[in-house]
């Protein structure tokens, strides 16, 4: 189990320049981009949580550098006593060095960047947004010298899945990228509409995902590869490396606040996103894992989900200590 200080994540608007087809928040509409958290909503909310234990804040959208007040926002959380402040963003308004500059002195400390290609043509392809792999890369740069810790976002689809390790191979070994979260799409919002056509198997995505650890292993940088969304019985051998699939009632208290002013639990949000297939009832970790996503059940089957014999070693009792 990985376990965490309390972190509340601020999500603030819906407002984004890319177009990515495996979104999470639904098709943008005139109405939705209407619809964000006042700075006053932002501000009770931030103290709110720190008053409730949280000591991390992560920022999302949408995409919140479109927000002329992020830099007000950050100044208040550092103020407030946030330790750490993270921002998930394209990355395209932080090509802009004077830019990354405000950020880094209104007080953030750690930014996660979604790219999800090795080079500009794929990438700017996928997110629709011409030049948006270049602005990464200056942003890269432009965040070292403040600095700022980064780290990557990918997320798994049809057009970059056998490329994940190239991926890996530049950003990781060349780049030098603290860690990347490699993610599994959730059935939601625009990836509801278009995972017919872009969306992977946990079969198709194991070929690549077990090339990319071999591949990390073999550099001594195996800690930089996350993957989410991943039940364990779908990659028993990369158990170590999965992120969000154990029930976790001993963790820190952590809440999301949504544009709309909705606050929810996200250790229950997660547990409600899942359900158990035929196989878990049997399976060696039925009483931690939170099963599997109906989306994907419903459209795949179930049949490729087996029941685990025996804890995989990673996950045992000794490894957790």
């Amino acid at each position: 189990m990985r376990t965490h200080d309390a972190v509340f994540e601020l999500f603030l608007n819906y407002a984004c320049q890319a177009k990515c087809a495996f979104c999470y928040n639904p098709p943008i509409t005139d109405e939705l981009l209407r619809r964000e958290l006042s700075f006053a909503q932002a501000a009770e909310a931030l103290y709110a949580a720190f008053r409730g234990g949280a000591k991390k804040l992560n920022l999302h959208g949408g995409e919140v550098t479109l927000r002329d007040d992020l830099p007000k926002i950050l100044r208040l959380a550092r103020k407030i006593g946030f330790t750490e402040v993270t921002l998930v963003t394209n990355g395209v308004r932080l090509g802009e060095a004077r830019y990354a500059r405000s950020l880094a002195a209104a007080g953030l400390t750690h930014v996660r960047l979604s790219v999800h290609a090795s080079d500009a043509k794929d990438h700017d392809a996928i997110v629709a947004v011409p030049g948006a792999f270049d602005r990464i890369l200056s942003a890269i740069g432009h965040l070292r010298k403040q600095e700022i810790p980064v780290g990557l976002n990918f997320v798994l689809v049809r057009d970059n899945a056998a490329a994940l390790p190239a991926f890996l191979r530049r950003f990781v070994l060349r780049e030098k990228i603290e860690d990347v979260i490699v993610y599994f799409p959730h059935e939601r919002g625009m990836m509801a509409l278009n995972a017919g056509a872009i969306g992977v198997t946990y079969a198709e995505a194991r070929a690549p995902l077990l090339e990319s650890a071999a591949l990390l292993d073999k550099a001594g940088k195996l800690s930089a590869l996350l993957i989410a969304n991943v039940p364990p019985c779908a990659a028993p051998e990369l158990a170590d490396l999965l992120l969000d699939w154990e029930r976790e009632p001993g963790e820190a208290a952590s809440s999301m606040l949504n544009p709309e002013g909705r606050r929810s639990d996200l250790n229950a949000m997660k547990d409600g996103q899942k359900w158990a297939v035929p196989a878990c009832r049997a399976c060696a970790l039925k009483d931690r894992c939170r099963g599997v996503e109906p989306e994907y059940a419903r459209r795949h089957g179930d049949a490729e989900f087996r029941a685990l014999a025996a804890v995989p070693p990673a996950l045992s009792e000794a490894a957790r200590r």
